[in-house]
């Protein structure tokens, strides 16, 4: 499982920018060089161009033909008008006018081959006053290339430019468009004019035949139903409907009357059904509203009353059966009797009264039917005579109305004036308009510059290798052992990849020391002992930092073994100048013993075992069991044991080894190797749970505007001050490609 962990972004400060444009400085400089070089070849050697301006006033105007609503009105209230005058200027149609009118095609800059010469012009293209003369599409596209309209903001003005290699060509086609452009529009509402004129000479026919018809219609009309039955005592000729509206009041008069009659018989209606239900009650009939305030009821009330108040008085004096008492009692009886057949009588006059309002109300529906009938019928013939009346008005009113146009539209005819004016026709230009040099030469500096830095920042973007420490720690969370810059060497010194043995002072050396003391610091519990040295890919100089990190440790005073393990492609007996047979692949096959391919270097206390010849399988032999008993061996008589193995993406040998040491030493080129080989790497080493020291960052630039430049500007010890003022060969801190054997 792959354990690589990624942090947080680092925020990032000017000073990185910077280092970017330094580092890709001579990108961005040949960015902006190519540019302004280009530019300014272009504009030196650009054919000066000449532009002439005719500065002309459109007005706002119709072509006083007919009202608002009639046939070719031009709305002229809003911004398309201008912008569809813009358009007819920029028409295919005034430009062949004009190259016609010139004769343009004399011209070197409007001459086209024959081959492009085509027909453009076919019947159903808009017909237009101005007669097309040019088909020649190429130099039509010409034209138009060179022509451009401008109007002028908040104004009717406009200007009309125009380019050219001749400075009065161009004047003279610029003032040729505009009178061009004049005379369109002229034509345009000329034959506006007259179309419209056709148009109302035929409509003024039609509408005369309309009238006549109408008129006659009317007339037999009248002569059918008669005029006094038109009109009316109470009617004129023209307003038949005075009569018609006494007829209405006479049938409004029965429906009011009607109205009363009704409610008068649905008030008796009710009123006589009430009392007919509450004389079935003898009780109840006294409470009839008519009865109630009837004097002969009230006069009877008024006698039952003084009736029963004798016999409540006389009650005390006598019995029920008392011949005063059965008097008295026979006498209230008979008042009851005479006011309930008085009641009876009452509900007879209420009936009475509601059958007389019935029948009246049945006379009135019928007299108020009859009026209907006669008012609908006056009505039809009004509707029809008022239908015949209105569309011989109607007819009259358009026959004159077009008789009027038709005779203002002759007249307007014979008007020319335009609104459209030549405000400022063109001059003809002294100096070009193109090519402007300065304005093109800052441009070109600007966009030069934008795509240099641009270009610069992208190629850093998509650059995906390591370069600083930061990188290890933001991607891979890896310890960082320290640096390697790139160094000098001098030509002389036999060992020339051993630099801290031919410039033990300089930085480099001391950068291998520092080296030396982080590897021996990096475990907590224990210095390790047995270091393999590898790398991610090939040429990245674990070869020549395993070979000084072996220099530096046994510089220390300890007593330092270095194996060659990479039996692929070796290249440490070189940097010591030893033979490579026999060696390690000897040892593996059991040839010799390890002790016997012991060789001494001329360092003090550094041994050294070279790879020996080539095997056909070194996986498999480093991956025996007699190489973890040949470095147990080791491990007794020496303090420290340097491995250089091969690659880790490319073979297995390195992986194998890793289990057999104390810590695995992680060699990567800055700015080359990527960040995809180097997270393989990773990977395979935490799945074998190998244990990574750390990283070396090698082949680091140490320039005054690098990341490394405050750690590595000045030389230890300051003893190669004066290395600048030899002759000197600079040389990258990777390996050299050796041969296969």
């Amino acid at each position: 499982m792959e354990e690589q962990i990624f942090s947080d972004e680092r925020e990032i400060h000017l000073m990185d920018y910077w280092r970017v444009l330094m580092k890709r400085r001579w990108v961005a400089l040949g960015v902006f060089l190519v540019c302004l070089t280009a530019v300014a070849i272009y504009s030196l050697t650009m054919t000066p161009i000449y532009r002439a301006t005719t500065q002309i006033l459109i007005e706002k105007a119709n072509p006083n033909v007919l009202s608002t609503q009639d046939l070719m009105a031009i709305d002229t209230s809003g911004t398309d008008f201008y912008q569809t005058q813009y358009k007819i200027l920029e028409s295919r149609t005034l430009a062949r006018e004009v190259i016609s009118r010139l004769d343009l095609t004399r011209f070197p800059e409007f001459k086209s081959s024959p081959d492009s010469r085509q027909s453009e012009a076919s019947p159903s293209q808009l017909s237009l006053p101005v007669k097309n003369t040019v088909n020649d599409t190429s130099t039509v596209n010409k034209f138009l290339a060179k022509l451009k309209i401008e109007p002028i903001r908040n104004s009717r003005l406009v200007k009309v430019n125009f380019e050219s290699e001749d400075p009065q060509l161009a004047a003279q086609v610029a003032n040729t468009l505009a009178r061009v452009y004049i005379d369109w529009s002229l034509g345009l509402r000329l034959q506006t004019q007259q179309n419209a004129a056709v148009f109302l000479d035929e409509q003024v026919k039609e509408t005369k035949r309309k009238l006549e018809a109408s008129e006659q219609g009317l007339q037999q009309y009248r002569e059918k139903f008669g005029v006094a039955a038109l009109t009316g005592s109470g009617g004129t000729k023209d307003n038949p409907q005075a009569t018609h509206d006494i007829s209405r009041q006479k049938m409004a008069q029965v429906n009011a009357q009607l109205g009363e009659v009704t409610n008068k018989r649905i008030e008796a209606e009710i009123n006589y059904k009430q009392a007919r239900e509450l004389l079935q009650n003898p009780e109840k009939a006294e409470s009839i509203p008519e009865a109630v305030n009837n004097p002969v009821i009230i006069a009877i009330k008024n006698q039952e009353v003084q009736l029963l108040r004798e016999r409540t008085e006389k009650s005390e004096k006598f019995g029920p059966k008392h011949p005063t008492m059965v008097a008295l009692t026979q006498e209230i009886e008979g008042l009851r009797k005479k006011k309930l057949q008085e009641i009876r009588n009452i509900v007879d006059s209420m009936k009475s009264k509601y059958e007389i309002a019935m029948s009246q109300e049945r006379s009135l529906q019928a007299a108020l039917g009859r009026s209907q009938v006669e008012t609908i019928n006056r009505d039809k013939i009004a509707i029809q005579y008022q239908v015949l009346q209105q569309e011989v008005d109607s007819s009259r009113g358009l026959y004159d109305m077009l008789l009027k146009r038709l005779k203002e539209t002759n007249v307007s005819e014979e008007n020319r004036t335009m609104n459209i004016h030549v405000v400022d026709p063109a001059e003809s230009p002294k100096k070009p308009a193109k090519p402007r040099l300065m304005l093109n030469l800052v441009l070109s500096c600007l966009v030069g510059l934008m795509l240099g830095v641009g270009l610069s920042f992208f190629m850093e973007y998509i650059d995906n290798t390591i370069k600083t420490p930061d990188d290890l720690k933001q991607y891979f969370n890896l310890p960082y052992l320290g640096p390697v810059p790139n160094f000098e060497i001098k030509e002389d010194v036999p060992s020339q990849d051993l630099i801290i043995l031919a410039s033990p002072k300089s930085s480099s050396s001391e950068a291998f020391r520092g080296l030396r003391t982080n590897i021996l610091f990096s475990s907590a519990k224990h210095v390790p002992q047995v270091i393999l040295v590898t790398s991610s890919a090939a040429q990245e100089g674990k070869t020549l930092i395993s070979s000084n990190l072996a220099v530096a440790m046994a510089q220390g005073g300890v007593r330092t073994l270095i194996l060659d393990c990479d039996m692929r492609r070796p290249r440490m007996n070189k940097i010591f100048g030893l033979p490579r047979d026999p060696g390690m692949s000897n040892i593996l096959v059991g040839e010799n013993a390890w002790e016997d391919m012991v060789r001494p270097t001329p360092v003090d206390k550094l041994w050294f075992i070279p790879s020996g010849p080539i095997p056909p399988n070194p996986a498999e032999l480093v991956s025996s069991d007699l190489v973890e008993e040949v470095v147990g061996q080791m491990r007794s008589q020496y303090d420290r044991i340097i491995i250089d193995s091969p690659p880790v993406t490319a073979v297995t040998d390195s992986v194998a080894l890793s289990r057999l040491v104390d810590g695995l030493v992680l060699v990567i080129r800055t700015g080359v190797t990527p960040r995809d080989i180097i997270s393989s790497t990773v990977r395979s080493l935490k799945e074998i749970n190998a244990k990574i020291l750390g990283v070396v960052l090698n082949d680091i630039p140490v320039g005054k505007d690098s990341y490394y430049y405050y750690q590595y500007h000045y030389y230890y010890y300051g003893d190669d001050k004066d290395k600048k003022h030899k002759k000197k060969e600079r040389r990258r801190s990777r390996p050299k490609a050796a041969p296969e054997a």
